[in-house]
Formats: structure tokens, sequence, C-alpha cells
């Protein structure tokens, strides 16, 4: 059973000045169907990459919640009003170099396909959440990698605030998915680094697609 990290969003819990780390237990059961052993990484280590390599995981998924930070200078009350981590995405860099370094795939998932966006160089923009945000729309896939799991066109659920342009793609990622101008999927060209809009973990069954995809990505260090 593969051993694979994942990471976490963080709150406040305002009535006693706490910030959490959290996971939607639904990520658990979807690991458990996908034959996965998840393994949560805390926000606050000082050294997330060693963490992950005494604990010798084999790929990394980077899920959803929060907003991707655009400084390293934001205040303490940015969770608050942005919903914004500094800790998160300082841990998320880490382990992203780890996982590059060792060859590692890493699968980003709506926020976390955002800050591996932001990492190699992208900018995020805001969107129309009106099509977006608790909604379902048709994403055309043009990658082999995606469209053998996906087809040509799936329907695919939607909750994210800020997207990215398909006009604005850093060096090295490859568009494999869209929505009208938007990027709704990508991978890195060298290395098992990919990325998805939508939440696999918030359907009410998950589904076969979603379980198969992950596999595929998780299972080998080679890009496809």
């Amino acid at each position: 059973m593969k051993r694979i990290g994942i990471t976490q969003r963080v709150v406040l819990e305002q009535r006693v000045n706490e910030r959490r780390d959290t996971l939607d237990q639904q990520w658990h059961a979807f690991a458990e169907e996908a034959g996965m052993q998840l393994i949560p990484i805390p926000n606050s280590l000082s050294h997330p990459n060693e963490y992950a390599r005494q604990l010798q995981l084999e790929g990394l998924i980077f899920s959803g919640g929060n907003n991707v930070s655009e400084s390293d200078l934001e205040d303490q009350e940015s969770i608050v009003k942005n919903d914004i981590a500094v800790e998160r995405d300082k841990t998320e860099k880490s382990l992203l170099e780890w996982a590059i370094k060792e060859q590692n795939p890493v699968i980003g998932v709506c926020r976390g396909m955002q800050f591996i966006y932001t990492f190699f160089g992208g900018k995020l923009k805001e969107i129309n959440s009106k099509t977006h945000v608790a909604r379902e729309h048709d994403i055309s896939f043009t990658d082999k990698q995606f469209s053998e799991h996906y087809g040509n066109i799936n329907k695919c659920n939607s909750y994210h605030r800020k997207g990215m342009s398909v006009k604005d793609v850093p060096s090295g990622l490859k568009v494999c998915g869209i929505y009208e101008d938007e990027i709704e999927a990508f991978k890195h060209q060298n290395l098992p680094v990919v990325g998805m809009m939508w939440h696999p973990e918030r359907y009410p069954e998950f589904r076969n697609s979603d379980i198969q995809f992950f596999q595929n990505v998780l299972k080998s260090k080679r890009i496809q």
C-alpha cells in the first residue's frame, strides 16, 4: 500500500485563539478505496521535507482549502480576512521541493493546484464565483494522461474563487483540461506533478475515474 502524504487547511478557532490543521474525513475514505495509506502533514513543522523523508512517503496530495499567499509578510489576521495561512504555503513549498528532488509524484487539488501553479511562476486571477462555487461544468481534456480516465469531456464539480488563464501558463507546465478560457487541469512536462481544480473527495459516491487517475499518477515516479 502506497504511503501518501496529504497537506491540510489551516483554520483559526477564535474562541481560544488556536490555529488548527483540518482535513475532510472523506479524503481518508477516498484513499481507502484507492488503496493508499494517507498521512496528514502538520503545518507547524520546521522541516516538512525531513518529515516526509523520515516517513518514507511515496507521493503527495496538496488538498483544497485556504487561499495562496502572495507574500511571506501576511499579518496574523490574514487567516480571518483573506483565508490565507502563510505557514501552509511554507509547508507545501518545502514538500514540493522535496518531491521534485526525489522525483516523487504530486497531485494538487483545487487550492493545491493553485499553489503548484504559483510555485512555477504563474499568477492567479479572480474569476466569476457564480460559475465556479458549488457548481458543475464540462471540462475539455486535451492530454492523454487525463482523457484516458475522463474522456474528452467530463462534468466536474467546482468550488473555487480564483483561477488560472490559458493565456498565462508558466514554463514547464502543460494545460490538460480547460473550461472556457480557464485552466482546470495541468501537468508538468518533465516531473510527476499534476493538478486538478475539482474535488474528487466531495462526491457522495467516489468516481471510478478519479480513483483510477490517482492510482495511475501515484504509482510511478515517471511522467507519462
